[in-house]
């Protein structure tokens, strides 16, 4: 009965029906597993263990392949199957004369063992200055917060790579996950097209851009004539979904006050003195603040990590401990303060608003789905705002009558570096 599985799977590669078959082929082995014990009166503690061992394996193996249509049951097998705990052959008879199944279970990991030799010799591509291999395709799935910004330029170089036709054939051979990633960049380029009546596209080139100067992940040039600047958002199906669509530096360029200012002058004098560290010049201090570690603040950003539970730098010392807690008071005290006191400059966040969104098209990924969404201008134009500063932002009302919640926050530690807004 094994016979059809093996030709599907070493012929075909049709990975549907590879997995009807081998549904039923171990719904077989765990029947013939049972009947071994119950028609043969097996007393043999040994030889029932192992069975018992088997039979627990390939149920709980069983519930799991419902789900393989979703998460390339081929990857599961490759960590489940190989581990089934083989017994030496009972040589039984079966029920109605059948043969025992101990051979064939050797035969499925035989086949499971060649299966993971032709994955595992699977060339790496060197794509964007990163190594992509065929495992790459699994941090598409929901991964922790900590890994996203690494995952997503994993996503971001799998995509482009599929774009420019440089991901081996043999991905989408062995994958449904990669062949279901290639279909959806197909579709995503399609609907793009359709909406922009380009009837047909003889070439497609991904160029990739990066960093805060950029405002997007892609520019897809098709026909060497038409441009599109794509950003892509994980885990979402629309903006409204995200935690953010933009987070601009510089917030005070938004604001009637220098809110850098006002936090200099009201709180950082202040608490260096009682933590007994230095006060960096002001005018040093208002050009460094922006970076991800300002050199004026290295001390004072080195005590805040010292102080983290959650740093790698944590030393559990209570001196630090105490700068850090004192730290994620202050700043939210500044920035309650500082939005209840001063107001949004809306014509100039407006203006960077449509600058940065302006041509713009997203690119959403979610569920094993890409999702395409274009830009209305109306949604960034700020017609009028209120404040909320126990939860440190302004509520802006669009044009388009949306809301826009601008955040104004420290991105690299509180009350240490990076102040910026981050609008969703």
């Amino acid at each position: 009965m094994y016979v059809p599985f093996f030709n599907i799977i070493e012929n075909e590669f049709d990975l549907m029906k590879i997995h009807i078959t081998l549904v039923n082929s171990i719904s077989d082995i765990i029947r013939q597993l049972v009947a071994i014990i119950v028609h043969n009166h097996i007393f043999n503690h040994d030889i029932i263990k192992n069975i018992i061992n088997n039979i627990v394996f390939l149920l709980i193996f069983i519930n799991l392949i419902q789900i393989f249509t979703k998460n390339d049951y081929i990857y599961f097998i490759k960590y489940i199957m190989k581990n089934i705990m083989l017994f030496n052959c009972c040589k039984t008879i079966l029920y109605k004369y059948d043969n025992c199944v101990c051979n064939d279970i050797k035969i499925i990991q035989k086949f499971i063992k060649n299966w993971n030799s032709k994955i595992d010799n699977l060339e790496s591509i060197r794509y964007n200055k990163m190594m992509i291999n065929y495992y790459d395709i699994y941090s598409f799935n929901v991964k922790k917060r900590a890994e996203n910004d690494n995952n997503n330029k994993i996503r971001e170089n799998i995509i482009g790579a599929i774009i420019n036709n440089k991901i081996p054939s043999d991905y989408y051979k062995y994958s449904i996950k990669w062949k279901n990633m290639k279909k959806e960049v197909d579709l995503y380029i399609t609907k793009l097209c359709e909406i922009n009546n380009i009837d047909n596209y003889n070439t497609i080139n991904c160029i990739h851009k990066a960093g805060r100067s950029n405002h997007y992940d892609f520019k897809l040039l098709i026909n060497k004539t038409k441009e599109f600047y794509v950003e892509f958002k994980f885990n979402a199906v629309s903006v409204n979904d995200t935690p953010q669509f933009v987070s601009p530096m510089r917030p005070s360029q938004y604001l009637e006050k220098s809110y850098e200012e006002y936090y200099y002058d009201n709180y950082l004098a202040n608490i260096v003195k009682e933590y007994d560290l230095p006060l960096p010049d002001k005018n040093k201090y208002l050009q460094e603040i922006h970076s991800i570690n300002p050199a004026c603040l290295i001390k004072h950003q080195k005590k805040y990590y010292q102080g983290c539970k959650n740093s790698s730098k944590y030393t559990a010392n209570e001196n630090d401990i105490s700068f850090y807690e004192k730290m994620k008071i202050i700043s939210t005290d500044s920035i309650n303060n500082f939005i209840t006191k001063y107001n949004l400059k809306i014509n100039e966040l407006s203006s960077y608003l449509l600058n940065t969104q302006k041509d713009k098209c997203y690119m959403l990924f979610k569920n094993n789905k890409l999702y395409l969404e274009t830009i209305n201008q109306d949604d960034y134009i700020i017609t009028d705002y209120k404040k909320e500063p126990k939860l440190n932002r302004y509520i802006a009302t669009t044009k388009n009558d949306k809301t826009l919640k601008i955040l104004l926050r420290w991105k690299n530690g509180n009350g240490i570096a990076y102040p910026a807004f981050q609008i969703s």
